[in-house]
């Protein structure tokens, strides 16, 4: 892929993904959450804690600090070759995307499922740092959506298990009620994005 087709990917992707926000956000999303508030207590649950770990702040972290360690000692000690592209792939995909969701997270200030139970609160506060008025983007979900979609570029043959992984973990933020669906979307763009075109920069000379 090259810069004009991820631009344009970008773009109207970015574009098509807002218009289903929008969508979700004035017709599903509530509908959604509620049907979810009555799993509370079940297996359901319980599962979609588990697969909710597997994209756990700490653990993305962790691998995104030893993927960079790893991947600038490597490039410095050999250069630029394809194991320290690899690695590197996955250190810029999540780090990124890890930047951006923090931010995005607290410029829009939107409640958790959890606020609309307790208090009837549903929407955007703006500009808040609280738990549960930073659901949108889903962070869970822009973490391991950037790391298996960096995953499946570095093994295309297999793309389709480290995906199916984040789309699991994706839902099940929902499930355990934690996120809105919108906010997984805007999760899972995020995450895909910036896996893209960290390997855009690191793979161009190979794209182009």
């Amino acid at each position: 892929m090259n810069s004009k087709q991820l631009g344009t990917y970008t773009v109207a992707g970015g574009l098509g993904v807002l218009l289903l926000i929008i969508f979700f956000y004035i017709v599903l999303d509530r509908p959604i959450a509620e049907a979810a508030h009555t799993l509370k207590g079940t297996v359901a649950v319980t599962i979609g804690k588990l697969i909710s770990d597997l994209a756990s702040k700490h653990l993305i972290q962790t691998i995104s600090f030893f993927t960079l360690i790893l991947g600038m000692t490597d490039y410095l000690l050999h250069g630029l070759r394809d194991r320290s592209r690899a690695l590197l792939l996955i250190a810029f995909s999540t780090i990124s995307a890890m930047l951006i969701g923090d931010e995005l997270k607290w410029f829009f200030g939107r409640c958790r499922p959890p606020l609309l139970f307790e208090s009837g609160e549903y929407g955007f506060t703006w500009f808040s740092g609280e738990y549960l008025k930073n659901s949108f983007p889903s962070g869970h979900t822009l973490r391991i959506f950037s790391l298996t979609t960096a995953i499946a570029l570095l093994l295309p043959c297999k793309k389709y298990i480290p995906l199916i992984v984040a789309l699991l973990a994706g839902c099940s933020r929902v499930i355990v009620g934690k996120h809105y669906p919108s906010d997984v979307i805007f999760g899972c763009y995020i995450g895909i994005t910036c896996a893209l075109w960290s390997y855009y920069f690191l793979y161009r000379n190979n794209t182009e």
